[in-house]
C-alpha cells in the first residue's frame, strides 16, 4: 500500500526535474539563438574595425568587448574604442525590449524593429541634460551593401541628439553588429560630416 502511494510521488517529482531541465535547456538555447541573431552581438571579444573619413585624414578605428559584468540581473558588456577617445567604455545591455545603454533608459535599438517606429530618450549629455535623442528606423530587414561586404538583414535608424546639435544614420547587420555610421553636419544638414565604414569584424 505504502509503495503504490509512491509512485505518484516519484512521477511528479520526475516530470518536475524534466521540466525544469527543459526549460534551462529551451533558455540557454533561445539566449545563444539571441546573441547568434541580434543587430549588436555582446559578447567578450567581439570586436569591429572600421576606416574613417571626414574633415580629418582617413584612419581606422576598433571597437571592442573587454569585459562583461552583472549589473541588476543583466549582462552589461563594455566596449572600448582603440584609439582611445574617452575615460569611460560604451557600456551596453541587450534586454528583452532591445540594446540599451547599461544604467540608463536610452535604447540604440528598441524591439520591434519595423520602418517608421519612434522612440526617444533623455540626453546624457552634460550640456543639456533636459533635452531628448530621438530615435527613428528608416530602413528594416532589408539587404544592404557597406563597402566590399554585402549583408542579407540589415537595419538603419536615423537619431537626432539635439544636446550636441547631431544627426546620424548607423546601419546594423543581423549577427554582425554596426556595419556604417553616417554624422551630419548638423540636425538640419544633408551634409556628411564623417563617415565610419566596416573594414572587418569578429563576432563569436
Amino acid at each position: 500500500m505504502t509503495r503504490t502511494r509512491t509512485y505518484p510521488f516519484a512521477l511528479f517529482a520526475a516530470c518536475c526535474a524534466v521540466f525544469i531541465f527543459c526549460c534551462c535547456c529551451s533558455a540557454a538555447c533561445e539566449a545563444a539563438h539571441s546573441s547568434k541573431e541580434s543587430y549588436f552581438p555582446l559578447s567578450v571579444g567581439n570586436s569591429w574595425v572600421y576606416s574613417v573619413r571626414g574633415r580629418s585624414q582617413a584612419r581606422t578605428i576598433t571597437w571592442k568587448v573587454t569585459q562583461r559584468e552583472v549589473m541588476k540581473g543583466n549582462s552589461v558588456f563594455h566596449l572600448w574604442q582603440t584609439p582611445a577617445q574617452d575615460d569611460e567604455p560604451l557600456s551596453l545591455s541587450e534586454v528583452e525590449t532591445g540594446i540599451v545603454e547599461a544604467g540608463t533608459e536610452r535604447f540604440l535599438l528598441k524591439y520591434p524593429l519595423r520602418t517608421g517606429e519612434r522612440w526617444s530618450a533623455k540626453s546624457q549629455s552634460f550640456r543639456a541634460p533636459g533635452k531628448s535623442d530621438a530615435f527613428e528606423v528608416t530602413s528594416a530587414g532589408k539587404a544592404c551593401s557597406v563597402g566590399k561586404h554585402s549583408f542579407k538583414d540589415c537595419t538603419t535608424v536615423r537619431e537626432i541628439d539635439e544636446a550636441n546639435n547631431v544627426a546620424s544614420l548607423t546601419t546594423y547587420a543581423r549577427g554582425v553588429g554596426p556595419v556604417k555610421y553616417v554624422y551630419f553636419k548638423d540636425l538640419h544638414s544633408e551634409e556628411v560630416d564623417t563617415t565610419l565604414t566596416i573594414k572587418s569584424w569578429q563576432v563569436h
